[in-house]
């Protein structure tokens, strides 16, 4: 069960605004979060698709909000590794990850991020994101 609220992430990370920015939390449930990303133009690359360093934010800012969720205030867990795999061109819109953990433990934390083009349920992009967790 989620320990902090979308407002209270949102009241967490005033002094990390960036995050807030770039990406929004849609959902957060027992064992998943939804964040999305609005399109911009900057997020396109050349050949009108948006672009892979995006979608790698997404999905490394997915995995820290579903990480803030569910081990609460740990603003220090800082990102170890991402792994991704671009696996279908995304046409340029909105894009929505979908964060799980593999494993949750003391010190680290792993995720599975999958990441849609709003509208479209073919997954575009898949990650999987660990975290080091302050002890």
């Amino acid at each position: 069960m989620p320990r902090l609220s979308i407002a209270e992430i949102e009241a967490l990370l005033g002094d990390f605004p960036r995050a807030l920015e770039f990406a929004k939390i849609i959902t957060i449930t027992d064992d998943e979060l939804i964040a999305r990303v609005d399109f911009k133009p900057d997020f396109i690359r050349p050949g009108g698709t948006v672009s892979g360093p995006t979608m790698m934010a997404l999905a490394d800012t997915a995995a820290y909000f579903l990480i803030l969720a569910h081990v609460g205030a740990v603003p220090l867990a800082v990102t170890s590794s991402l792994n991704i795999h671009f696996l279908a061109r995304p046409k340029p819109g909105d894009v929505e990850a979908t964060a799980r953990f593999l494993r949750l433990g003391r010190k680290l934390a792993v995720c599975s991020v999958d990441m849609r083009t709003v509208g479209d349920e073919t997954i575009i992009a898949h990650a999987t994101v660990t975290y080091a967790l302050p002890t």
